[in-house]
């Protein structure tokens, strides 16, 4: 269900800013469908910088695993990244469901280069996905009184207290396990 405190809008802004301020550009250069490492210049310990930004934004805790690690974790070893380091077919089919159809995600690419085909937009989507698992109520106060200034951190109206999400990390596993009850693209590995 959305969160009817943090709007897209404000996610795909706030993502912006962050990008923009760790690879020191100009937000009108961050286009929600570039590659952040090809098109706009991150390293590896960029993305450390963009989420610490993004997770202090929003009071969340985005997901510390790679969904491919993810994915041989829920699913077994193997089955995501054979032994030469390339993705599956499952793999390349889960990652199309996750990043969207990109030029040259295929069974058999590595594993390696698949950060480099997350875009502004997968971090959209991915911050978008735990705030809107806002509990119904408080988990310090049980009360239904939420709020947000920025519309970005949400808190309790009545107890002060930040809303607490779900970490990244169990949401990534969750949706695998949907997905894979849905499509069996592992199933066969």
């Amino acid at each position: 269900m959305a969160n009817p405190h943090v709007s897209r809008a404000q996610i795909e802004d706030e993502v912006k800013k962050a990008l923009a301020a760790t690879l020191r550009l100009e937000e009108s250069a961050v286009g929600l469908d570039k590659s952040i490492m090809n098109d706009l210049g991150a390293t590896s310990i960029d993305f450390l910088d963009i989420n610490f930004r993004l997770e202090n934004a929003f009071g969340i805790q985005l997901a510390t695993q790679l969904l491919l690690d993810h994915v041989e974790e829920v699913l077994g070893e193997g089955v995501a990244i054979d032994k030469n380091n390339q993705i599956t077919d499952g793999a390349a089919r889960l990652l199309k469901l996750y990043l969207g159809e990109r030029p040259g995600l295929e069974a058999g690419m590595y594993a390696d280069e698949v950060a480099t085909l997350v875009t502004p937009m997968v971090l959209v989507k991915s911050v978008e996905g735990i705030t809107n698992e806002l509990p119904e109520a408080c988990t310090h106060c049980s009360a239904k009184a939420y709020k947000s200034e920025d519309g970005m951190k949400v808190v309790c109206g009545e107890c002060g207290k930040d809303a607490e999400y779900p970490d990244g990390d169990t949401l990534t596993q969750k949706w695998i396990r949907e997905v894979e009850a849905e499509h069996k693209f592992f199933s066969a590995a």
